[in-house]
């Protein structure tokens, strides 16, 4: 998923990411290294830090793609995951398929 495609690592859109997936109570379940990656890049910026690195600035983005798919109304995520499985459908159809995935136990859901 490109959720994060025009994410741009700054201490802005950081501090927002997190306070975001700290109001929906995602943030916890978000991986600990894409947390502490979080956190760190907030730190090394306030304390006036430029981030240079094409390597770190990857690392973040996927960091941030990982928050903000978990954070995410369900029904827009469903609406993705069954456009994703049924290809071209109406939203409706789209967002059943999509739940209907999501309500399935994992052992038993068709790879994405």
């Amino acid at each position: 998923m490109l959720l994060a495609a025009g994410f741009v690592p700054t201490l802005h859109s950081l501090v927002a990411l997190k306070s975001r997936a700290l109001r929906r109570g995602v943030w916890f379940r978000v991986g600990p290294a894409a947390r502490a990656l979080i956190d760190a890049a907030i730190y090394y910026l306030r304390g006036g830090g430029r981030l240079k690195s094409p390597a770190l600035v990857q690392a973040l983005k996927r960091a941030a793609e990982e928050v903000l798919a978990k954070a995410l109304p369900l029904a827009v995520r469903a609406k993705i995951i069954g456009r994703a499985l049924a290809g071209e459908v109406d939203e409706e159809r789209a967002l059943a398929i999509g739940l209907q995935w999501l309500n399935t136990p994992r052992r038993w859901r068709k790879p994405l």
